[in-house]
């Protein structure tokens, strides 16, 4: 029913959002302004650019975070905003 609907990317968005903190680490979780998911690519909105910066470098170990805390592939790519 949920695939029917289109849900699964919004509820994927929102599990992720509600566990950020431990995927991402307290400090990412802070500055982290705004999540959003849409065909496999997750935009990252923070409010640093040094930070912004150094995620750049962390893109596929979080991805992989992500779909190891997600059970399944849901983030193929990461955008930072």
């Amino acid at each position: 029913m949920i695939e029917a609907y289109g849900l699964r990317e919004k509820l994927d968005v929102q599990e992720l959002a509600d566990d950020w903190n431990e995927v991402a680490g307290d400090m990412v979780a802070r500055h982290t302004k705004d999540l959003a998911l849409s065909r496999g690519r997750l935009v990252i909105t923070v409010d640093s650019a040094p930070l912004r910066q150094e995620l750049s470098y962390l893109k596929e170990d979080l991805i992989a975070r992500i779909n190891e805390r997600l059970g399944r592939e849901v983030v193929r790519e990461v955008r930072l905003l």
